[in-house]
């Protein structure tokens, strides 16, 4: 190819085996996508089977792989380690706190808190888990908003994002190791020269699995606004939808230009203000008091059986319940978290490892736990439930969400909302996603905008793909089946970003009591190095 070529795509001053990572990824998920537009009913097949083996077969691990992967992340975050300033002890923050926890919260999410929230309880209550229940004494609406926190508020977010957030930040910031790629995170326990196919294989996997739970979203946000727009505003044409789809595109293509700073930020802080509108109509306009009194008692619920329910499998029941469930959205949160979590630490330098875990997991989990609480009320009320219900099952979630809008009090002005907050989510997933892929591909945390155009340009046509298959279903499957093969990964990552941060400090520890140190004083570091501490606690030594 020429040099022209390579230009238009990003790739002018990128490595052969980097050409091979961006050819051979782009043509894999290509080839789906035209699947997807050739045979749509066929893909949908296709992907339902895989999508039932994977979890049938694979569902506990899942389970078992979230449970791990909190109790490690905890473990670092609040042990020493979590004064580890990501970037160096010298970082400074590079963006302030509103634009920071807005991109956090608008890229980590989704449309997800929208369309499952909807979705997961209502689905819960039709289908509630097999007898004996895992929590006597609830009631079914309580129970399936129950579920609904813990797969999205909490332990959801500990468990996923942060992993990676950690290593990225840790090894790639913080230790400089390295290029700005994801098999750099296993720097230190495999050294790049050592395997170079092994780790260009794992960059590879990173790159299908971020595209498949982006694709998910990308599927729910299409599906669901074709419904509104058809549903409530009467709005049936399909090239109606196309047409949105290039706006909200010619939009994404304006953010990518204008990168990280002015692009991505701008688009998270207003999609973050019409998340806010949203809600506080959907206050005014819904069935209020029962709204306040199911979030109580469903609270109460979560919290006090957390563990119960993040484990539960019932494996002596007929079905695949709790696979279908907590297996799939752990699955969702493992092919998210490679580009999530990159892209968190992307913008959380200068910012502690405990400063990120409130920013990733404690204010987005408030926020989450208000608009499913306001969300799961609204379509559990007894006069939503049953109209919500029969759509439901007659038509998929798309379909329910619509129907609860129609049914709804100036139903036209919240749904008007949703669609733009839909689009919002779309545009800063887009953003984020394309830029963390781009970033993988060609090592640079600030990739040219031509590489990452063509990656958009690919997303896009994943989003477009998905109003023709023939079922809601068949997007649900891209997740799981695409994020199975790197659960493993991060495990490994895990173990590395610890071993990381142990040199780190050691280093650190090092300089601090050696003749004519940087560090002259425990005392005086102590003031200013958030790292530092005071007394022998101040960093972990050799022994740790």
């Amino acid at each position: 190819m020429s040099r022209r070529v390579w230009y238009l795509l990003g790739l002018e001053d990128a490595t052969w085996p980097e050409r091979a990572l961006f050819a051979v990824t782009m043509a894999a998920m290509l080839a789906l996508a035209v699947a997807g537009f050739r045979r749509p009913t066929q893909l949908s097949t296709v992907l339902n089977g895989a999508f039932d083996w994977v979890l049938r077969y694979f569902g506990w691990w899942f389970i078992l792989l979230g449970f791990v992967l909190l109790v490690l992340v905890l473990g670092v975050t609040w042990s020493r380690y979590g004064r580890l300033r990501i970037g160096g002890p010298d970082a400074e923050p590079e963006f302030d706190t509103f634009s920071w926890l807005s991109m956090v919260f608008t890229v980590g999410f989704g449309a997800s808190i929208l369309i499952w929230g909807v979705g997961e309880p209502v689905s819960i209550v039709q289908q509630p888990p097999p007898e004996p229940w895992p929590v006597g004494g609830a009631s079914a609406k309580s129970l399936a908003l129950a579920f609904m926190f813990v797969h999205e508020v909490f332990p959801g977010l500990a468990m996923w994002y942060l992993p990676v957030a950690l290593a990225f930040g840790i090894i790639v910031y913080t230790r400089g190791i390295g290029e700005y790629k994801v098999s750099t995170m296993l720097a230190g326990i495999m050294p790049a020269g050592d395997h170079p196919v092994v780790l260009w294989a794992v960059d590879v996997a990173a790159i299908i699995a971020t595209i498949g739970g982006i694709a998910t979203t990308l599927g729910f946000s299409s599906q669901t606004m074709a419904a509104i727009l058809g549903g409530v505003f009467g709005l049936q044409s399909a090239w109606l939808t196309y047409g949105i789809f290039a706006a909200i595109g010619a939009v994404f293509l304006v953010d990518v230009w204008l990168g990280l700073r002015s692009g991505i930020r701008n688009a998270a802080r207003a999609t973050m203000l019409l998340i806010g509108v949203a809600m506080a109509v959907l206050v005014v306009v819904g069935p209020t008091l029962f709204t306040f009194q199911l979030g109580l008692d469903a609270t109460g619920v979560w919290l006090n059986n957390v563990v119960r329910l993040m484990l539960y499998t019932d494996p002596t029941a007929a079905g695949h319940w709790a696979a279908n469930w907590t297996g799939f959205w752990w699955a969702w949160w493992a092919a998210w978290s490679i580009f999530v979590g990159s892209f968190v630490a992307r913008v959380s330098k200068g910012r502690t490892v405990r400063e990120m875990f409130i920013v990733l997991v404690v204010a987005p989990g408030v926020l989450s736990w208000v608009q499913h609480t306001l969300i799961g009320g609204w379509v559990l009320a007894p006069d939503y439930v049953g109209p919500v219900g029969n759509a439901l099952s007659a038509n998929g979630i798309p379909a329910a969400i619509a129907r609860a809008l129609s049914i709804t009090p100036y139903g036209s002005v919240l749904a008007l909302l949703f669609v733009l907050v839909i689009a919002g989510y779309i545009i800063t997933s887009l953003d984020s996603a394309v830029f963390m892929i781009a970033a993988i591909t060609l090592g640079d945390e600030d990739p040219n905008p031509r590489n990452r155009a063509c990656w958009g340009l690919l997303l896009a046509a994943f989003g477009v793909m998905s109003l023709e298959l023939s079922s809601f279903e068949a997007i649900e499957a891209l997740s799981p089946v695409l994020a199975l093969p790197f659960t493993l990964f991060l495990l490994v990552i895990v173990y590395a970003s610890y071993v990381a941060a142990r040199e780190y400090a050691r280093d650190r520890d090092d300089v601090a009591v050696s003749p004519g140190g940087l560090l002259s004083s425990r005392s005086s570091a102590s003031d200013t190095d958030p790292e530092a501490g005071s007394g022998t606690d101040a960093a972990p030594t050799g022994d740790d």
